[in-house]
């Protein structure tokens, strides 16, 4: 079965919404199109926040690479992550999203990689969270990675009903959000990563 590494924060952990961990998105995701979810998410983190205002023992995304890589031989790597860093400089950014990347190919060269642009359910988007995105556009490309950005999708729209996809925090994905973002994501990565690594 093919293996999927995702890789990212407190949206991929399922942080607020009160399912068990197969009915939040990178799970329901995986189930669809026919993968071994292994997941690393770690909240309050991103490519250069390491989570110190959640806890402790937590670590950004390129540090937690090489154990990654010894734990999980993934056919498939997505990345879903950048919300924590919005705060950051975009010079910061710029540079922690350039070495992640570059060590991600190395330490995944042969796995098919998508990265999706920071993404909140809601009908806006933070102008941080915009330009993030077009900061992974630019840089993943030189590694062979695709970037997908849900709220680009048509499938995204939630009819003005935007608060019963997300939790009591009005951050986290809801019971329903978890669907819904799993939806719009299996129909953005499903021309790009679906079927026999092998053959791509």
């Amino acid at each position: 079965m093919t293996v999927a590494l995702w890789m990212g924060d407190s949206f991929t952990r399922g942080e607020g919404a009160e399912v068990g961990e197969a009915a939040t998105y990178p799970y329901l995701v995986s189930t669809e199109l026919g993968w071994d979810c292994q997941v690393d998410a770690q909240n309050g983190t991103g490519f250069v926040n390491d989570g110190y205002l959640a806890g402790w023992g937590l670590a950004p995304l390129g540090e937690r690479l090489e154990a990654n890589r010894d734990r999980v031989h993934a056919d498939i790597v997505i990345v879903d992550a950048g919300r924590n860093d919005a705060g950051y400089p975009p010079a910061a950014v710029r540079e922690s999203v350039r070495c992640y990347v570059a060590a991600l190919d190395q330490a995944y060269p042969h796995a098919r990689v998508a990265i999706v642009a920071p993404t909140l359910l809601a009908a806006a988007q933070p102008p941080e969270y915009t330009a993030i995105g077009e900061l992974l556009s630019s840089l993943a490309p030189a590694v062979g990675a695709q970037v997908v950005d849900p709220a680009r999708s048509p499938q995204f729209s939630a009819d003005g009903c935007w608060h019963e996809l997300v939790c009591g925090d009005g951050f986290h994905p809801s019971a329903a959000g978890q669907r819904h973002y799993a939806a719009v994501l299996t129909a953005l990565l499903r021309p790009h990563l679906a079927g026999n690594p092998a053959e791509g």
